[in-house]
């Protein structure tokens, strides 16, 4: 910017107590472009100068009254900015340089030769406050820029930390198909980010119209046990609502407080396929927003690593269960029987094996059709699945027939177990069951046991089975231990099998 246009946004005082010379400068200075004031002492100058201040101040040395030398004195008080130019005579030259010294940025010669000399005097002192402001400007945007870059660079290196940790994450989940362990690793490493904070998962039971906390980290197990949220007395639109918005529901809150005292939490819900499949639930407020932002990554990667394992163990339930009851099916069940019979051998302990069908099953189909008596296998399948330790393979062979595998258990176990079952199947109000031949539906069981009735698996299946058909040839609803020809030999001796493990009468 060129001198002509800096002049006009400058402000020049001229302090000095003859009037000729402060007319010549205002004259002069302002024919230049400058504002310009003009004041006949220095006292008076500086009852303006604090409230308005000017860039520049001319003043004489010598004056009645305040001097100039205590005019720069005052004005260094209340201003570093306010350029000082000392005007003197050839006589108080040495009174000029030690003004110089205590902080004025130039001085004048008086009387002066040339008003073109003042005028550069003044516009050099301009130039360098300019060029002062431009180097302010420069290192103000400079220093923004150190601000912007160390900003820029602490969020750099926050969002590769965060990758990192996101990063180890799916390396972690990437190990495992299990949905207990995906969501066992986002506990873990989600309590990482907060300090080991306390966080629930619950998980969504449609059937049941409840959330029931599976998962917990860092909370009393005896808090945990059979805590959950239940929505079974409201309508069902009333429970679609709260579901998809169970982080404000009531229920969930007040769950909250009387299990765990906790009236302050964050919740992340889990969504499969735009159903609610869960929610994690943080027993505490997170104020800071990068682990919240963190978190908010992390169940956006668990949401699909826990999608890929409810996947994974459909196609897998696909192949070895039956669609229709979710029992195991019989290519399941083969698989298992050989391994079972296996483990027999080596551990010494006997495995016994139920075999049995509905009676007049052909008859409840054909009286009340298909689709009571696909309830009606389902229903019995639940009472089998419903009696059977975690240990016990339920598997359906096909139609009507069953096959129950009991590990560590001896016929007799067995055939406390099926009686216990088919007691239970009779005396359970099934629909039509009055349609019956018996006026109730019942089951026919046979029971074997290996190594006592046979040497292999296929042998032990058919031991039950022939067992089984005696029971339907005769009376049928009964249960029947298989038996083995003269001669028969057992494969080895059996362990008594421990009583903590074996059905009781």
């Amino acid at each position: 910017m060129s001198i002509e246009n800096l002049r006009e946004q400058f402000m020049v005082y001229i302090v000095d107590d003859e009037a000729s010379i402060r007319s010549i400068l205002m004259e002069a200075l302002g024919d230049a472009g400058y504002q310009v004031r003009d004041f006949p002492s220095a006292d008076d100058a500086f009852k303006v100068i604090p409230e308005e201040p000017p860039h520049i101040i001319l003043s004489d040395i010598r004056m009645p009254g305040m001097s100039g030398i205590d005019l720069l004195g005052k004005v260094r008080e209340i201003s570093e900015d306010i350029q000082f130019i000392i005007m003197t005579s050839h006589a108080s030259l040495d009174t000029a340089l030690q003004a110089i010294k205590l902080g004025a940025y130039d001085y004048l010669h008086k009387p002066f030769e040339d008003l073109g000399d003042v005028i550069v005097t003044v516009d050099r002192t301009v130039e360098m406050l300019f060029l002062q402001y431009q180097n302010e400007q420069l290192l103000e945007e400079l220093e923004n820029k150190n601000k912007a870059l160390t900003s820029l660079n602490s969020r750099i290196s926050k969002e590769k930390e965060e990758i990192q940790k996101i990063n180890h994450l799916m390396s972690e989940l990437s190990k495992t198909a299990e949905v207990t362990q995906v969501v066992d690793i986002f506990l873990k490493q989600s309590a990482e980010i907060l300090e080991d904070a306390s966080i629930l998962f619950l998980k969504h039971l449609p059937s049941y119209r409840s959330l029931s906390v599976s998962q917990a980290h860092n909370v009393d197990p005896q808090k945990v046990r059979g805590a959950g949220i239940s929505f079974k007395e409201l309508s069902q639109q009333d429970y679609i609502q709260r579901i998809s918005s169970i982080a404000d529901a009531p229920e969930l809150a007040e769950m909250l407080v009387q299990v765990f005292q906790k009236s302050e939490y964050v919740v992340f819900p889990l969504s499969i396929e735009n159903q609610l499949a869960g929610a994690f639930v943080f027993l505490e407020e997170i104020h800071d927003m990068q682990s919240l932002r963190l978190l908010e990554s992390f169940v956006q990667v668990v949401q699909a690593f826990y999608f890929n394992a409810v996947m994974q163990r459909r196609i897998h339930d696909m192949a070895i269960k039956d669609p229709l009851t979710t029992l195991y099916n019989r290519r399941f069940f083969n698989e298992r029987i050989e391994e079972e019979i296996n483990r027999s051998r080596r551990t010494r302990f006997p495995l016994s094996c139920i075999y049995l069908d509905i009676d007049h099953f052909k008859k409840y189909n054909d009286q009340n059709g298909h689709q009571s008596g696909d309830v009606l296998l389902k229903q019995i399948s639940a009472l089998m699945k419903k009696s059977s330790r975690k240990t016990d393979i339920v598997a359906r062979l096909g139609g009507e027939e069953f096959c129950i595998l009991l590990p560590h258990t001896d016929a007799e176990g067995a055939a406390i177990k099926a009686e216990k079952l088919r007691r239970l199947v009779e005396g359970t109000n099934f629909a039509n069951r009055e349609k019956q031949p018996m006026g109730f539906v019942s089951i026919s069981v046979g029971v074997s046991e290996y190594p006592s009735h046979a040497h292999d698996a296929d042998a032990l299946v058919k031991a039950a089975d022939d067992a089984l058909y005696n029971v339907k040839e005769s009376s049928r609803n009964r249960v029947a231990l298989a038996s083995v020809g003269e001669g028969f030999k057992r494969d080895f001796e059996p362990l008594p099998v421990p009583k903590k493990e074996a059905y009781k009468k």
